[in-house]
């Protein structure tokens, strides 16, 4: 990976996604490889957050881009208190860090209003569109 990003300059498109649940286990591991990558201009995301251990202390040694909020906490936002008070307390975290959020699974109108109402930056889900082949 290294050799590749340091070949080919293009590290600064490149964004890295580590499952929260997987590469929290091995922070020292995880830690070197994401200030190598952040190194060549490569950016960092931990997917699915708020399934795994959500160890907030780690996040804040880990120096990450984005932080990709589940699907399970976001598809049930309008009916559920929980996910809201979990997903508003991600959202002011991660703004407070200076990383931004991705809310997964943006199914419909409702959910999309308010994640936007939470300040989530950035949206995934069929609300806004179809994968799509390239």
């Amino acid at each position: 990976i290294y050799s590749v990003l340091d070949k080919q300059g293009c590290a600064k498109h490149i964004t890295f996604e580590i499952l929260e649940s997987e590469g929290i286990e091995n922070f020292d591991e995880v830690h070197k490889f994401i200030e190598r990558v952040k190194f060549y201009g490569a950016k960092i995301a931990i997917d699915d957050f708020g399934t795994g251990y959500s160890n907030f202390a780690y996040l804040a040694k880990l120096n990450v881009d984005y932080l990709k909020i589940d699907a399970s906490l976001i598809k049930n936002l309008p009916i559920d208190k929980n996910s809201q008070m979990v997903v508003k307390t991600i959202a002011e975290f991660a703004k407070n860090m200076d990383i931004k959020t991705v809310a997964e699974f943006v199914s419909s109108k409702d959910i999309y209003e308010i994640v936007k109402d939470y300040g989530v930056d950035y949206v995934q889900g069929y609300y806004i569109g179809e994968p799509k082949p390239l």
